[in-house]
């Protein structure tokens, strides 16, 4: 006798990828799940009812107005369908309200006059139609009304807990796909590092200085339509924010760097083909004319004006190996999700469409770039939204260009100021390629990537702070008690910032509270440890609220300095979070001796304003 052999589905084809799109529609992972709960009753309980044609335009119209996903609703209410509507709904709803109200039988003397109906009787038909039949249509409709109710209760319940279940596996996905990341970074680093004693061994030298390069930059054709082509980083806005920013922008760069603006909101933002269509729209750009390369190789210089403070950057790119070498020091761990978009982006695109922010100490190199201000720019426009300017000027005299280079070579390291994904993204990029090319020499275009160098005494970071969606189980009374053992708490009498380091101020119903950390606490200290985001990660968000990973914790979000404490506020005054800490900002100089010490800071501890803007100038791999 032969052995069966089990057949299972096969996961490409056409009918298990409809059903995984529907249960991605129905349950979506990066929904509210309560929301996405209500939304699928509404939809069941809709459908159920006699709405027949209209279901899903009353279910989109009752989403809309309470606010909830349309889509889980729209799915749900196929399942009442033709089928299990005259097969089971509507008799069960029926058979159900008979049993309530116990309607007299029907009596069919009047089908009759049916016969004979005519405009002089059919008033009277129908009256007695209504009074044959009415009981019977009430019994239909209060039975159909439970049986619409009872199934949206239950899928009420399954569409919540398979939301919350999808949600921690998906999250879980994620950090074991972030730790499997890191840990090929780390062995990633290493193989570097030892190829990197093999060369040093051969070439007798050590490469312990910073290499910049110029490079023919991809950039706005009409200096006049520069400020609305480039655009904000593709990580600052949600993608709601994205689309809204774009509209009317045919050319907007965020067109590129979040091409699922354009994309149905179904598709996902990691969906393979929102990296094609990032290509496809930068290769449209070129093929109209609306961008082009820089004839020969250039550096540039970039300055920003935010109230009345100027801040300069050279624009060039950096080698993808000083990443893993330290020369590039790094100060945060990436999110193993968002490296790899970038990555991905990166390799689609063929090209850096944003650049990294990097700082150094200065000594002497501003002075050489510095003087480019004298000259007329290649753009200069101020973003209307912010309020922010932004001038560039461009430096394609070689013998220049060997200096600036050339001064670059004293500073032993740079630090990554923001864009921590994007420079992981930009080296992993160069080893993939590197992989690829069977005549790889070391001095390819790929084996760099797009970065702009500040001196660290220009800049300023901003606060970070944190927002919490509940009280983890406490009233604001227990809480500020429970607080009192961390903090010496004094109410304040207005809305305000942090005076001073070691100092949060909570915002709690409707009250603000200085919260300055217990001295006992500050003894001790690395400097990791003593920063204050940290102090209130160890003491606080973990043990209080149980936020042991706020990179994945659903139950903490952040607000970037540049919105405001009053977006602290709202948030809370909404109902839409339970109470916001505003942190006072971490120094350069922390960021910097973290960096050198090795050490991780803790995630969202600096926010720096003003942002790069994307599209501007672009390095392309080849």
């Amino acid at each position: 006798m032969k052995n069966k052999v089990e057949r299972k589905p096969n996961p490409n084809s056409r009918y298990v990828r409809i059903w995984r799109v529907n249960v991605n529609r129905m349950f979506p992972v990066r929904q509210d799940a309560l929301k996405v709960a209500f939304s699928v009753f509404a939809g069941v309980f809709i459908g159920i009812w006699p709405t027949i044609g209209i279901a899903i335009i009353l279910t989109i119209a009752f989403c809309a107005l309470f606010r909830l996903p349309k889509i889980p609703g729209t799915v749900a209410s196929f399942v009442a369908n033709p089928v299990t509507q005259f097969g089971f709904f509507y008799p069960a709803g029926y058979f159900i309200g008979c049993a309530i109200i116990e309607p007299p039988p029907i009596n069919f003397d009047f089908l009759e006059k049916i016969k004979t109906l005519s405009f002089s009787n059919v008033v009277s038909v129908v009256q007695e139609l209504w009074s044959n039949a009415a009981g019977h249509f009430i019994a239909f409709l209060i039975g159909i009304t439970i049986v619409a109710a009872v199934f949206g209760v239950l899928f009420f319940g399954i569409a919540y807990f398979v939301v919350l279940y999808r949600k921690k596996r998906h999250l879980k996905m994620k950090s074991k796909f972030m730790q499997s990341l890191v840990k090929e970074d780390v062995e990633l680093l290493k193989q570097i590092r030892r190829d990197e004693k093999i060369k040093q061994g051969q070439n007798k030298e050590k490469l312990t200085m910073m290499q910049i390069y110029p490079f023919k930059a991809l950039r706005p054709v009409n200096p006049e339509e520069a400020g609305e082509i480039s655009a904000l980083p593709y990580d600052v806005m949600n993608r709601a924010e994205a689309k809204e920013m774009a509209a009317g922008l045919p050319h907007s760069y965020l067109r590129v760097t979040r091409a699922e603006l354009e994309l149905p909101d179904s598709v996902d933002a990691y969906d393979p083909q929102v990296y094609q269509h990032a290509k496809n729209n930068l290769d449209k750009m070129i093929a109209e004319g609306v961008i082009a390369h820089e004839k020969k190789d250039c550096l540039y210089v970039y300055r920003q004006t935010m109230d009345g403070r100027e801040q300069y950057g050279l624009v060039c790119c950096v080698r993808a190996e000083d990443y893993f070498n330290g020369t590039i020091k790094k100060h945060e761990l990436t999110r193993a999700d968002k490296e790899e978009d970038r990555l991905r982006h990166v390799l689609t695109t063929n090209a850096n469409t944003g650049p990294v922010f990097l700082t150094y100490r200065d000594s002497g190199q501003f002075d050489l770039f510095g003087k480019v201000r004298e000259r007329a720019p290649l753009y200069d426009f101020v973003s209307e939204k912010d309020g922010f300017g932004h001038t560039v000027w461009i430096i394609e005299d070689d013998a220049e260009i060997a200096a600036i280079r050339k001064s670059f070579e004293a500073i032993p390291v740079s630090y990554i100021a923001d864009g921590h994904h994007r420079s992981a993204a930009g080296a992993r990029a160069a080893l993939a390629r590197k992989e690829l090319d069977e005549n790889h020499k070391g001095d390819e275009e790929y084996t760099r990537y797009l970065a702009i160098l500040f001196p660290s005494t220009h800049l300023k970071i901003l606060d970070y702070n944190r927002v919490l969606k509940s009280l983890n189980g406490r009233t604001a009374e227990q809480l500020l008690k429970d607080l009192e053992d961390i903090f010496v708490i004094e109410k304040l009498d207005s809305m305000q910032s942090p005076s001073k380091q070691n100092q949060v101020n909570l915002y709690l119903e409707k009250t603000w509270y200085a919260c300055s950390f217990r001295e006992e606490l500050l003894e001790d200290l690395g400097p990791v440890d003593s920063l204050d985001v940290a102090l209130l990660q160890k003491h606080v968000l973990s043990p209080m609220f149980g936020i042991d990973d706020p990179r994945t914790s659903a139950q903490i979000d952040f607000v970037g300095g540049i919105r405001g404490l009053g977006e602290l506020v709202r948030r809370v005054d909404s109902g839409e979070c339970a109470c916001a800490f505003a942190m006072y900002p971490t120094t350069l100089d922390q960021l910097m001796a973290i960096a050198d010490a090795g050490e991780i800071m803790p995630p969202k501890s600096t926010w720096f304003e003003p942002k790069l803007r994307d599209g501007l100038l672009v390095h392309t791999l080849d």
